[in-house]
């Protein structure tokens, strides 16, 4: 006898189509643009005033997150409020000057900074040169003037560290240029450092040539120039764990007594 055939429908499939995600996320994008466009809104004003524009405070951060780079020396609210944020050296809100607590030199570059990673402290403001030159300017000068003043009278050794930059030489001049540049660099630094009483055995000098930029990928002069520069580094080594001290000569041997038996009386 043949058994009856079920006449139950199969189970349907719970699942969301693939369409509704897409669906689902063109929504929460609209949302998104909508949220957007109501913060940007202006404040209304009073009856019979235009609408008030939106605050410094508002819209500052907003051209900082599009990378906004305003002018130094522009006077506009928003700027001035986008200078304030990211603490910009030649704001004119704090007279042009570097608005970090100054450890060197005082201007409008801002503390010295390093890429290598120990156990050294940076100390000084930047010692900044010219394209393709070792000439200490007038500016450079008195930062190292500051810096001797920190350093004098120490027993640790310092390391004087020059560096140069992509535009110092063109890129067909061989590399052992770049490298004698900032060692040069190291080298004129370091002797200025002792005519103004830093003592001649505390200091090293050291050539890094383009290894060690401070700015990546500088393709602007002004960005360029900030690795043409002199690093002074105070390390925790005393002159005297490295000095060739003469050794006391060796005392000669103490010679005995000549032995005598004594005899018989």
């Amino acid at each position: 006898m043949a058994k009856p055939k079920c006449k139950c429908k199969s189970a349907e499939c719970e699942e969301c189509p693939e369409w509704i995600f897409t669906f689902a996320d063109l929504v929460m994008l609209m949302m998104g643009f909508f949220v957007i466009l109501w913060v940007l809104k202006p404040a209304p004003g009073k009856e019979g005033e235009p609408p008030q524009a939106l605050a410094p405070n508002v819209i500052a951060p907003i051209r900082i997150a599009f990378g906004y780079k305003p002018d130094p020396k522009s006077n506009d609210p928003i700027d001035l409020e986008v200078m304030r944020i990211l603490r910009m050296p030649h704001s004119p809100e704090n007279g042009g000057n570097n608005s970090n607590e100054v450890k060197g030199v005082k201007g409008p570059e801002p503390d010295v900074e390093t890429i290598r990673k120990s156990k050294q402290v940076s100390t000084g403001a930047k010692v900044l040169f010219e394209p393709g030159d070792a000439k200490l300017s007038d500016e450079s000068m008195r930062a190292l003037d500051e810096i001797a003043l920190l350093i004098k009278g120490h027993t640790n050794i310092f390391m004087v560290k020059g560096h140069t930059s992509n535009d110092d030489y063109p890129d067909s001049n061989d590399e052992s240029q770049k490298l004698a540049l900032s060692l040069l660099r190291a080298q004129v630094a370091a002797d200025y450092l002792i005519t103004r009483g830093v003592e001649r055995k505390t200091i090293r000098v050291q050539g890094c040539s383009t290894f060690e930029p401070v700015a990546q990928r500088a393709y602007t002069v002004d960005v360029r120039r900030l690795n043409r520069r002199v690093e002074v580094e105070s390390t925790g080594i005393l002159v005297k764990e490295y000095e060739d001290t003469p050794k006391a000569k060796p005392s000669a041997p103490e010679v005995p007594e000549k032995y005598e038996p004594h005899g018989e009386h």
